[in-house]
């Protein structure tokens, strides 16, 4: 198994996965692959052709770009528009899958984070955010608000919810938080330290829950900045054990 990405550096899928498999008893390996976004037709190809290759994790900024290289789509994955985990199925053929969301759910449930009747801030809309806004409204998230620095995409990314859910539940806003607001940055800001914040720290306070997307480094500049203000922090390293058992367990179906 790989993890495709770039960069790929800060993948942390391998060293949670990897023990998964040994416990199973799974003759599979994960392992970091850098894939650059000008070569991914070329390396995908070549991927395919790997046979020992039973699948691969995919990581920014491959997620949305793989949903048209995939030879079908789950249906989870096909709702969101991003695929996180590509599966070779039987007959060779590559199905994208998508785990994002009900990783970073099930991460937050098993820290005691609330999510029900909460109204969240959602940071970014690329598809991480996409597979999150769907997952939080369906563990029963009051109304996501998309803040993005491309107001359009904000748009689309709420009209998708809305018209998957149909009815009213996410629009596009600035990054301001309500009251208790549940505050989620989707998007790549905090991977470096001279990242530029992805909203002002001075705007959360301590009955918000901030939680991180990103998993290296663990603790982000807003994730310390945030817990030093008092609110409860949520670091990206839930999101991604939330997800490797299921990963596994999906891989070993076919493949263990």
């Amino acid at each position: 198994m790989g993890v495709i990405g770039d960069p790929i550096a800060q993948a942390k899928t391998p060293g949670a996965i990897n023990p998964l498999f040994a416990a199973r008893g799974a003759d599979i390996a994960c392992i970091p692959l850098h894939v650059p976004a000008s070569d991914l037709l070329t390396i995908w190809a070549g991927l395919k052709a790997m046979p020992n290759l039973v699948g691969f994790g995919i990581t920014l900024p491959h997620k949305q770009t793989a949903v048209d290289l995939c030879d079908s789509l789950d249906p989870v994955a096909a709702r969101v528009g991003a695929v996180n985990v590509v599966r070779r199925e039987r007959d060779g053929s590559f199905r994208g899958y998508q785990f994002d969301g009900k990783g970073f759910v099930r991460g937050l449930l098993a820290e005691g984070i609330v999510i029900e009747d909460r109204n969240v801030l959602l940071v970014g809309a690329g598809g991480a955010a996409v597979a999150i806004a769907f997952a939080l409204v369906e563990a029963g998230a009051r109304g996501i608000t998309v803040s993005n620095r491309t107001t359009d995409k904000a748009e689309a990314l709420a009209e998708t919810v809305n018209a998957g859910f149909g009815r009213s539940v996410a629009k596009a806003g600035k990054a301001v938080p309500e009251s208790g607001a549940l505050v989620v940055n989707a998007t790549s800001l905090g991977l470096k330290e001279t990242d530029a914040l992805p909203l002002d720290a001075g705007l959360l306070r301590p009955a918000m829950t901030f939680a991180e997307v990103i998993a290296q480094p663990e603790t982000t500049p807003l994730l310390s900045l945030a817990e030093k203000r008092g609110v409860q922090v949520h670091s990206g390293i839930h999101m991604i054990t939330g997800q490797v058992g299921l990963i596994a367990d999906h891989l070993c179906e076919l493949w263990g």
